[in-house]
């Protein structure tokens, strides 16, 4: 939970960058449904977006950072609220409240949602990368669990809420599969109640 980023109001140059971003992830997405992870170039991305080669560099890295976006980031005020123990108590409600955030930063089109998620599922090397990342984001949200509960609270059950929040997310994007008018933070907080229901 150290790894946190601050909210600030997007000026007209960071609007017109996320945008360009946002389509390059868009194009690599399709490009990967169409063609599979190693089926294209950074060059084919780069006509697809109608952008030059050097425009997508500026952007990303490489395939995997274009095609996977942004890390996801929790609001500093949010992480410091969690590790307060807000904002129920509950800490897998509250796991779910900073997921739900982060997803909120970055998904804005249910479509192009649904359109990742095939294409990590059709693609092994791509499942892979995403969850390499996800590790990653445990670990963070791990770190932030033991401040908030204590270095004696069971590294068993951290992975286990982590894992059952993975699965609840998961379940949110085949309901908007089904269903693209849905949003995808209105079908994870229905796979969390769900969870509860099931489990209480």
């Amino acid at each position: 939970m150290s790894e946190t980023t601050v909210a600030a109001a997007p000026s007209t140059r960071a609007a017109k960058r996320h945008a360009t971003a946002r389509r390059l992830q868009q194009c690599a997405i399709r490009l990967t449904t169409e063609h599979g992870f190693d089926g294209w170039t950074m060059d084919d991305l780069a006509e697809a977006a109608e952008v030059s080669r050097r425009t997508v560099f500026n952007y990303f890295e490489g395939k995997a950072e274009v095609v996977l976006g942004p890390e996801p980031a929790v609001e500093e005020a949010s992480a410091a609220r969690f590790l307060a123990g807000g904002p129920t108590g509950n800490l897998f409600d509250d796991l779910a409240t900073i997921a739900r955030e982060a997803i909120t930063q970055e998904i804005h089109d249910p479509g192009s949602m649904s359109a990742f998620r095939e294409a990590v599922m059709n693609d092994p090397h791509l499942l892979r990368l995403v969850h390499a990342r996800f590790e990653c984001f445990a670990d963070r949200l791990a770190d932030g669990v033991r401040q908030r509960e204590g270095t004696d609270f069971p590294a068993t059950r951290v992975r286990l809420l982590l894992r059952l929040l993975l699965t609840c997310f998961d379940d949110a994007l085949d309901r908007v599969a089904r269903d693209p008018s849905r949003a995808v933070t209105t079908e994870l907080d229905a796979a969390v109640a769900d969870a509860r229901a099931v489990l209480l």
